[in-house]
């Protein structure tokens, strides 16, 4: 995978992107360009859509990062990860003003009427459940 960063966000779509995220250096790195370009293919028919799922995505990334401490040292990435969450919302409330739904997903349902239920255990003849 690469990494690239020109300085100057008018270049490319990818450096656009990298600008948008602030994610210009190069020793730590979010995404890959692979990635990035991936997500324009994907989604940069529009701006606003390509930058929710830009955003999400690197909050997903930054979701996994935990909470760390040693000694007096701490390390916090939850605010970091809220940062990214408010930004996808942010172009999602973009979208919804400008009438563009993203998809919602539907998931097959894994519930039925009466599931649970408890049906009536089977009887020994003395007395008593069959375990």
């Amino acid at each position: 995978m690469s990494w690239s960063y020109s300085g100057d966000p008018s270049t490319s779509p990818i450096d656009a992107l990298r600008f948008l995220i602030s994610d210009t250096d190069e020793s730590s790195p979010i995404m890959q360009d692979e990635e990035l370009q991936f997500l324009i293919t994907e989604y940069g028919t529009n701006e606003n859509v390509l930058r929710y799922h830009v955003f999400m995505t690197i909050a997903t990334i930054f979701a996994r990062d935990i909470k760390r401490s040693l000694g007096p040292q701490m390390e916090d990435p939850t605010s970091r990860l809220k940062f990214f969450q408010e930004q996808a919302k942010y172009y999602e409330g973009l979208l919804a003003s400008t009438g563009i739904s993203l998809p919602k997903y539907a998931y097959p349902k894994v519930f039925r009427k009466g599931m649970q239920n408890n049906p009536p255990w089977p009887r020994r003849k003395g007395g008593g459940n069959l375990v």
